[in-house]
């Protein structure tokens, strides 16, 4: 958008009648004409008016003060002739150096001190209809443009539009197009997208006209933009990647409209196509761009651009960091801050950094509600000019539509700030909410997984000990049973017992019975089938009293609850843990099951192991995190208590669902 700023009062001012693109005048031989000046020579007044104006052109963008004094005498010289066409063109140079040094009130004043003697002359007679309207066309462009620097969008496309149909009618090309599309810049800004496209589309048919390939891909890449907020990734794919032909090879003297056609390509990707790669290379390209000579408002553009892929990867403190550097590029606060505010919000939310998320839904809400009156006085002030310009040149009939029209817009936007504010505070909070919930349920999910996988393999294993090892040792102790006891055969002749047995021992069928009952117990404690049958009170009891030094007490109604696998595991997990390294001479286990709640205790009298971590060091699915994070997952809470020399406390609780 500046490079549109910057080469538009070139452009407006070098309209002749012949012509009306890119002829800055630069070529004129100011050295030859000063010296005719200062001859001494009898000139007419024809020829010194000729000379000031080349020498006012010629000087206009190596010398303005120069410019500015040849400028003043053509416009004395004009008034002893009546030259209205000079004297227009005088003023001209007067507002594009005022312009040129940011004098804007200065310039506005020479423009329209220029309309006004347009006026006059269309009104006379005396000048056709092509030197009228290369002067209105001229001016009305060089007027919008000064109202594009200020950001005051209405006063600017109501010139544009003025200069347009002008342009249009004498087929100047070049012009049309910019001026085309610096009006869908500002309909960007307003968020009239589809306006924006409009506009967009008429500077790129003009540009592939005038063959200029800087005005089509200046077109490509507004009109992109404007697909890519519309959705329509299609297009908007095309022709940024039009524009990228260009710009890539211009990537130092159009460096800012580089960077935004990187980041539209970008953007198509990320959320057209899903291709993060793609994507991401493209910002990539982007970041290295980047240079002194960038302006802010695409610095942060880029920045903004890495947060949301940063986001997309769920690399959180990387997005935060980015959308920073996204709110630090540009001191100047704008709409496209609120926008870097919700992706820092989002990074905050999932780091767990609340306050700074509210913080930023507060500034995200004061921020519009400060622009939306900004907006609004501003467009106010901006058709209180057009309505009091408009009305020194209209018929009193006229003035009752006017002030109808400037009710109606103060209505707009009104309610079109409270509803922009609105939206984005609703905006940033949804995908607050969005995220976190997603990050809750991922959660959720995968220690369901983790607490379901568990359930399965403890059934494999009781099933394998039992199917496998239990026959194992089975063979074994019919194989140490001498042949006249009874266990020398086997139903259905599975296992034969052999012709002659080597001499058994007491002791060996001592330790092979132990070695089956150790495994029986394993294999049931695994996943008991009392669980199924009778429930958590029965299974937990039978566990414990195979359990030395472990008492079992349950208070409560007996009956089957939710999560009774999950919960025997975590129990028996924690007595475990217990038993190995809490050193305790008793463990005791309380159950207690209610209409709205179960509650379970596991104490020991131990060496308070839970207050070092002992436990959470200990492999995956035995240590206190993993069983904090089962209970979470089902629903619970869990509270411990652990002190050196003094024991520990576990307690768990879960509400049940009405």
């Amino acid at each position: 958008m500046t490079k549109t700023k910057l080469l538009l009062p070139f452009l407006f001012l070098a309209s002749t009648l012949q012509t009306a693109a890119y002829n800055d005048h630069r070529g004129r031989k100011t050295d030859s004409l000063e010296a005719v000046l200062a001859s001494g020579r009898q000139l007419t007044d024809e020829e010194r008016m000729a000379a000031y104006k080349n020498l006012m052109w010629g000087y206009l963008n190596t010398n303005g003060e120069r410019s500015a004094l040849y400028a003043r005498k053509a416009i004395a010289l004009s008034y002893a002739h009546d030259w209205q066409n000079s004297r227009v063109d005088a003023l001209r140079i007067l507002g594009m150096i005022a312009y040129g040094s940011c004098d804007y009130d200065t310039a506005l004043g020479h423009y329209q001190q220029a309309v006004a003697i347009t006026d006059s002359m269309a009104a006379s007679g005396k000048y056709d209809q092509k030197t009228i309207d290369d002067s209105y066309s001229s001016l009305y462009g060089s007027i919008g443009n000064l109202y594009n620097m200020q950001d005051k969008a209405h006063l600017a496309i109501a010139y544009y539009q003025k200069a347009l149909p002008i342009f249009e009618r004498h087929q100047w090309l070049e012009s049309t197009s910019i001026l085309y599309h610096n009006v869908g810049e500002l309909y960007e800004t307003m968020g009239n997208y589809a306006e924006a496209k409009r506009n967009f589309e008429q500077a790129l048919s003009y540009g592939r006209r005038s063959a200029d390939s800087l005005l089509v891909a200046m077109s490509c890449k507004g009109l992109a933009k404007a697909c890519i907020s519309l959705s329509d990734y299609d297009q908007a794919e095309e022709l940024a990647a039009e524009a990228y032909a260009y710009y890539r090879h211009h990537t130092i003297e159009e460096n800012g409209d580089y960077l935004t056609t990187l980041c539209n390509l970008a953007r198509v990707q990320l959320k057209g196509r899903h291709d993060l790669a793609r994507a991401t290379a493209y910002a990539h390209e982007a970041l290295l761009a980047m240079g002194d000579e960038t302006g802010a408002e695409q610095r942060a553009d880029v920045y903004n651009l890495h947060a949301e892929l940063s986001i997309e990867r769920r690399q959180w403190q990387q997005a935060k960091d980015y959308a920073l550097r996204a709110l630090a590029a540009d001191s100047i606060e704008s709409i496209d801050d609120q926008g870097s505010r919700v992706l820092l919000a989002m990074a905050c939310a999932e780091l767990g950094e609340t306050q700074q998320v509210r913080q930023l839904i507060v500034q995200i809400y004061e921020g519009m509600e400060t622009q939306a009156t900004e907006h609004y006085q501003s467009g106010l002030s901006q058709m209180e000019v057009l309505y009091e310009t408009e009305k020194r040149r209209a018929e009193a009939t006229q003035q009752q539509q006017e002030n109808e029209q400037l009710r109606r817009e103060k209505q707009w936007f009104l309610w079109g700030g409270i509803l922009t504010a609105l939206l984005l505070l609703l905006l940033a909070l949804f995908f607050l909410q969005l995220w976190l919930g997603i990050r809750l349920k991922r959660k959720s999910a995968l220690m369901q997984a983790r607490l379901d996988g568990e359930v399965g393999e403890r059934i494999r294993l009781s099933r394998d000990l039992h199917d496998r090892l239990g026959g194992v040792l089975t063979a074994l102790r019919q194989q140490l049973t001498p042949p006249s006891s009874p266990f020398s055969q086997v139903c259905g002749d599975v296992i034969a017992t052999p012709q002659s047995t080597p001499q058994s021992t007491p002791r060996a069928l001592a330790l092979t019975d132990e070695a089956i009952r150790e495994m029986r117990n394993v294999a049931h404690h695994l996943l008991p089938d009392s669980l199924r049958r009778h429930g958590l009170r029965t299974a937990l009891r039978d566990y414990c009293q195979t359990m030395p030094r472990v008492s079992f007490a349950f208070l409560g109604e007996e009956r089957h609850i939710r999560h009774e696998e999950a919960i025997y595991c975590i129990v028996y997990e924690l007595v475990n843990n217990a038993v190995k390294s809490s050193g305790a001479q008793h463990i005791s286990v309380q159950l207690i099951i209610e209409p709205a709640y179960t509650a379970i205790n596991v104490s020991d009298d131990g060496n308070g192991a839970l207050c070092n971590d002992a436990i959470a060091a200990q492999p995956a699915g035995s240590g206190l995190r993993n069983i904090r994070e089962r209970v979470e997952a089902i629903g619970g809470t869990i509270d411990v208590l652990a002190r050196p020399g003094q024991g520990t406390e576990v307690n768990i609780e879960l509400k049940h669902q009405p």
